[in-house]
């Protein structure tokens, strides 16, 4: 059967919201799993071609798959957006078995950042007093020691609907070895989010190793990224979660964020070697002069609100944020990965296997870039090949 229309389904959640705030996280799932890992998209919104887009035209995913990204699509933007938007005709890629639907054409204007700073400062005493009255009627189990990490953004799907989502996994399904951020937007536009799951996910190790459950192995954590994190406004961070006018003042601070919230492996897609070919390609929301800008005159200012297509290509005299160079976003992504890999996380470096890149020069930067890794660390730069090269497909 066909899904329902969007329209009735976000009238559905929203009715079903304001009966029972918690009600809305039962109707619709914000979480696929392919085989032993947990997915989860945190955002529809991307900073620049979303990677899903970057594997081709034929690119193809479980129904199951596109049925969560419509889900999280529908719920953070007005319904206008999904009109036409996901179609459940198959690719041609099928199987006895798995229902494959090609990847629908991404239409959502590029953003910069997800959230209205001046807005949510006004809002974010509300919220935490909310967050407090949770605490208090928790009992002692995962539930309860996921909700200390957690303080609402602005966005949907919420913080909690995301984390009750991911508590529930890890509770019953014993063969989860993995969980993974991952989806059609870029998950460090919501770093308050990500890090709420992290902490979830490293809450849960603990209590395994605290009941000395020695039949389970600890859950990992990966995050899977465009490496883009550095040109994002507050680096993501929403004003909700602390002072983050003030911080932070360093960019390694976010990394020690995560490393602190049990992210250890990093997958960062760096696509090709060529910095002004990666413009091409990639079209950065970051005013470098590539993609589709959404700047302060743009209604929304890129938030779950931004519902206009008027985008430009040029960064708005009146932004508070300076120019970039061409180039200035592939520049950023690398030092981005050795940041990482000198802090000591696992990072993979990935790339489309298009006709036009020059595998030999990615693979020799990606094997520059990993080796300021620490001494004891420096598996992947060993191998034959450093890329994970993933398929194109016209």
């Amino acid at each position: 059967h066909r899904p329902l229309s969007a329209t009735i389904l976000l009238s559905t959640i929203m009715a079903a919201a304001a009966a029972s705030p918690h009600s809305t996280a039962s109707i619709l799932r914000f979480t696929y799993q392919l085989g032993r890992s947990i997915y989860i998209p945190l955002t529809s919104r991307c900073n620049s071609v979303p990677l899903p887009v970057t594997r081709g035209p034929g690119f193809a995913l479980n129904s199951d798959v596109v049925d969560v990204l419509r889900n999280v699509r529908m719920i953070e933007n007005s319904p206008g957006w999904m009109n036409g938007a996901f179609s459940d005709e198959s690719s041609g890629r099928t199987d006895s078995s798995v229902h494959k639907v090609a990847f629908p054409e991404y239409d959502l204007p590029l953003v910069t950042s997800l959230y209205n700073y001046q807005d949510e400062i006004k809002s974010a005493a509300s919220t935490s007093a909310a967050t407090s009255n949770n605490n208090s009627n928790d009992g002692n189990n995962i539930q309860s020691m996921k909700r200390i990490h957690i303080q609402e953004d602005s966005i949907q799907p919420s913080i909690e609907m995301l984390v009750d989502q991911v508590a529930a996994h890890l509770e019953h399904d014993l063969d989860i070895h993995e969980v993974c951020i991952a989806g059609e937007g870029e998950p460090t536009l919501r770093m308050d989010a990500l890090l709420a799951i992290a902490r979830t996910v490293q809450s849960f190790n603990q209590q395994q190793q605290q009941n000395d459950q020695q039949s389970r192995k600890q859950i990992k954590f990966r995050l899977i990224t465009n490496g883009l994190c550095y040109i994002i406004p507050h680096l993501g961070y929403s004003n909700n979660n602390s002072n983050k006018i003030l911080l932070p003042k360093l960019r390694y601070t976010m990394l020690r964020d995560l490393i602190d919230a049990g992210v250890s492996r990093l997958s960062v897609a760096l696509n090709t070697a060529n910095r002004h070919e990666y413009d091409v390609l990639m079209q950065p929301a970051c005013y470098t002069g590539g993609g589709r800008i959404l700047t302060d005159d743009d209604t929304g200012g890129g938030g779950t609100n931004a519902n206009t297509s008027d985008t430009t290509n040029n960064a708005s005299s009146s932004s508070p944020y300076p120019p970039m160079m061409p180039g200035t976003a592939h520049d950023l992504i690398c030092e981005f990965i050795m940041d990482a890999t000198k802090l000591g996380m696992d990072v993979e470096i990935t790339g489309v296997d298009r006709p036009e890149i020059d595998k030999v020069e990615m693979e020799r930067l990606a094997r520059l870039l990993l080796s300021v890794a620490p001494k004891n660390k420096k598996g992947r730069v060993g191998r034959r090949s450093v890329v994970r090269w993933r398929p194109y497909f016209e």
